[in-house]
């Protein structure tokens, strides 16, 4: 009533007071894109502008200090109300982040109606004006807004609040990492509604109550989209090449700042660097961050630096062994305090290390290369090698002369095909002290290494392959090697032939123009891409040849389900190319009998017009094996299971039964086969250490007159070997195609169920895909006859698929 209003007039006065009404209207307010940009709009877009080389930048991983789970940096401002400290080693890409992040929070603002206003700080600017925080954003703001006053942004700050980005904090003086420091806490606590991000390196962290997080390596994902953004140039040509990167390469470009030098190169280049020296001397650069005029300071800091690579290559030692080691090599003990202080070497409580185990493997191969050559010589052969490291490359990539480098192959050839396909890559090139030979010293002297090249490798990775490769090579059987050959400095062309070696022969390398009888081969250095110290080059790809061609030839070592479906194989090829009375059920007396008077014979490419090249006495021997566990006849397994080569259409459950036992074949065989001639290489064949498995086909049948089947498959892990084989399904169409989060949640579930049985899951290989379903009647699927069962075919298919992800890190030449 009008009469009561005199007796309520300060509940009206409460409702109605300007600043009442400014406030209640305030919870009405929904801004427009145009309304929040033209708050502070010139500011914001000359800020984007400025840091429109970021705009392209990619979301990273980090890990909460303390917890296992990680987080992508795109999540930082919403999943952090007051802000964090970003912490990460030198060239992890901090500036990069705390620049993708400022535009993000302008971007927020606008598209949310969020007030809270963005502000980049670069705490060396910071600290070079000599003003606070609030004034420095002030400052910002007047140059494009002269009206907005400090009291103007102190009074948003109070009541909207605002998001501070502060990197480099690491790069300010001690003295104002502190001052800094305070001023960050009592901007937090006198401003509740603000945010502050800091990005440092760990070593010199602010001392603030706020969330810390370290930034994680790259991905793989990470590096695929850090790719794109640097080699797509809008074209729409780009396709990805990081995953042609050398094994060594793509390790080390968990690093931004390489993998960025890496594609840099790229660019350039149209390859990857064949030389890791000056990437490492980047990143080196990078790291111990001394002023570029001042010498003195980064010699120092690099011989302490190496003097603690060397003195951890155990572990980490401490602090005052540090210190000792230091003075002992006349270093002062405030060094170790720059080099913590730059996040060179990392303080974890008492000891210390260097920040990155990739960046002491360089320091120690450097002081090494550096040394004596007899020194060098003495230490090579007995040398720690783990094949996860990146010493033995780097310090191939620094040996600087012939003699040592041979040391080394030898040892390198004892670590694994991957560091020895590496180092092949990125050795040092002593071309000009090959130059420097007379043309006989030099053609021995490159003979010597060809042979080594085949020998070495052949003894350590494929001894069960040795008189496999050597026939291959040489076009006889036996097992000691020789080469004649010429390299003529010139023209750069090699000539040569490898041969057996004769128990008269005192030496295996002659120097002479090669003739027939024998393999002549010829090489163009030049035309190759080869450099003149090309030597194992030209030889392991001659062995990667040669060993591919092993299993073609199905001429590999294993047991008896090999010898079951091999001699299955060779009996019906010398049946339909030889006209042997043989058939696949014949009994293994009645077989040998047959045989025996050909003992000595061998099936050779020339003998017809067929590739096959085996001898009679390899029959025999599966026979021989067959025998030892207990079967006294062939057994063709497709026909005891029901299957009709002359049957128009073949059951459903004739084809269930015959796949289930040709995919459980498979994976008998192949793992026979690795253990039986490929041991020393098995940790590289990516299907081995996943068996067994299940397989899961579907199979869609095509009507007359097309006939045959296509089978689409897929496969999850079991746990004993009774369990493998396939589960058959027929259906009248293609498998719908699965949602990426159907195909991700399947892929999860598969690899959780490897490692609950204790096996890798990192790859998955065929793990997708289709195939047509296979006849029996010897051929393959380019209609070629080698009388060979599907499951040999689909064994060797592997195999080779296996090799070539072995041989996937050897250079092709010195180009690529």
């Amino acid at each position: 009533m009008i009469a009561d209003l005199a007796a309520k007039r300060g509940t009206a006065e409460q409702f109605l007071a300007k600043t009442a009404v400014v406030d209640y209207c305030r919870t009405f307010q929904v801004k427009t894109i145009l309304d929040a940009s033209a708050d502070f709009g010139r500011y914001e877009t000359a800020e984007l502008k400025r840091t429109m080389r970021y705009a392209a930048s990619i979301d990273r991983t980090v890990h909460r200090a303390g917890a296992t789970d990680e987080l992508g940096t795109g999540r930082l401002l919403a999943e952090c109300p007051s802000g964090c400290v970003v912490v990460a080693p030198s060239g992890y890409g901090k500036t990069t982040l705390s620049n993708r992040l400022f535009r993000q929070a302008i971007e927020n603002r606008w598209r949310n109606s969020n007030a809270s206003v963005p502000f980049d700080i670069p705490i060396v600017d910071l600290e070079e004006t000599g003003v606070s925080i609030v004034e420095f954003m002030q400052r910002r703001l007047s140059a494009h807004q002269p009206s907005v006053t400090e009291s103007v942004l102190t009074d948003r700050m109070r009541t909207a609040g605002t998001t501070i980005v502060c990197d480099g904090f690491d790069n300010a003086s001690l003295g104002f990492q502190r001052h800094v420091s305070t001023e960050i806490t009592n901007l937090l606590r006198d401003y509740p509604l603000t945010k502050v991000f800091v990005f440092s390196r760990e070593a010199a962290r602010p001392d603030v109550v706020l969330p810390l997080f370290k930034l994680a390596p790259l991905t793989e994902t990470e590096k695929r989209e850090l790719e794109k953004t640097i080699l797509d140039d809008g074209s729409g040509d780009f396709f990805s090449i990081i995953g042609m990167m050398p094994p060594t390469l793509s390790a080390l470009c968990e690093n931004p700042l390489l993998l960025q030098l890496a594609l840099d190169y790229w660019k350039r280049e149209d390859v990857f660097p064949n030389q890791l020296v000056p990437l490492f001397e980047s990143w080196l650069k990078n790291v111990l961050r001394a002023n570029a005029t001042d010498f003195v300071s980064s010699i120092y800091r690099e011989r302490a630096l190496t003097l603690i690579a060397d003195a951890t290559l155990d572990g980490p030692i401490t602090g005052e062994q540090v210190i000792a080691l230091m003075q002992q090599d006349g270093i002062s003990p405030g060094v170790l305090n720059e080099l913590v202080a730059c996040d060179a070497a990392r303080a974890n409580g008492s000891a210390i290390e260097v920040q990155h185990e990739a960046l002491a493997d360089y320091l120690r191969a450097k002081k090494m290369a550096s040394g004596s050559e007899l020194e060098l010589l003495a230490k090579i052969p007995i040398l720690s090698m783990p094949a996860d490291s990146f010493f033995a490359v780097l310090l191939m990539a620094q040996l600087p002369s012939r003699r040592l480098q041979s040391a080394l192959w030898r040892r390198l050839t004892e670590v694994g095909p991957h560091v020895y396909f590496d180092a092949l890559r990125y050795r040092f090139d002593v071309s000009s002290e090959l130059n420097k030979l007379d043309p006989a010293n030099l053609s021995e002297e490159y003979l010597t290494e060809l042979l080594e090249g085949i020998e070495q490798p052949v003894e350590h990775f494929f001894p069960a392959l040795r008189e496999t490769v050597i026939e291959a090579v040489t076009g006889e059987r036996g097992s000691d090697l020789a080469v004649i050959g010429n390299l003529n400095a010139s023209s750069s062309v090699l000539s040569y032939k490898l041969y057996l070696r004769q128990p008269s022969e005192a030496h295996p390398v002659k120097v002479q123009i090669p003739s027939a009888p024998g393999i002549l081969r010829g090489v163009s250095l030049d035309l190759s891409h080869y450099r003149l110290d090309s030597a194992r080059l030209v030889a392991i790809a001659l062995l990667k040849e040669s060993v591919v061609e092993a299993v073609n030839l199905v001429a590999v070592k294993g047991g008896a389900a090999l010898a079951r479906d091999r001699l299955l194989g060779r009996c019906r090829f010398l049946a339909k190319e030889y006209d042997f009375p043989l058939t696949l059920n014949m009994d293994l007396d009645t077989l040998e009998q047959l045989l025996l008077p050909h003992k000595d014979k061998s099936v050779s490419p020339a003998a017809v017009s067929h590739d096959e090249r085996f001898l009679i006495r390899e029959l025999l021997d599966d026979i021989a094996i067959l025998r030892g566990s207990g079967e006294s006849a062939l057994d063709p397994w497709w026909i005891r299971l029901g299957w009709e080569d002359k049957a128009d259409v073949e059951t459903e459950d004739v084809i269930r039964r015959v796949l289930d036992e040709q995919y459980r074949r498979v994976q008998v065989i192949y793992t026979e086969i690795v253990k039986g001639t490929f041991p020393e290489i098995a940790r590289g064949m990516s299907f081995f250490p996943l068996l067994p498995v299940r397989w899961k086909l579907t199979v869609v049948r095509r009507a007359p007159p097309h006939g045959g089947a296509t089978i689409y498959f897929g496969w999850s892990p079991v746990a004993m070997w009774q369990q493998a084989g396939a589960d058959v399904v027929f259906s009248g169409q293609a498998p719908s195609s699965e949602s990426v989060e159907q195909v991700r949640e399947d892929i999860e579930q598969t690899r959780a169920a490897l490692a609950a049985l204790g096996r890798p899951n990192a790859q998955l290989p065929r793990y997708r895909g289709f195939t047509q379903l296979a006849d029996f009647s010897g051929q393959q699927s380019s209609g070629y006859f080698d009388g060979a069962t599907p499951a040999i075919h689909d064994v060797c298919s592997l195999l080779k698929s296996d090799l070539e992800a072995v041989f996937s890190s050897m250079p092709r030449n010195d180009r690529y």
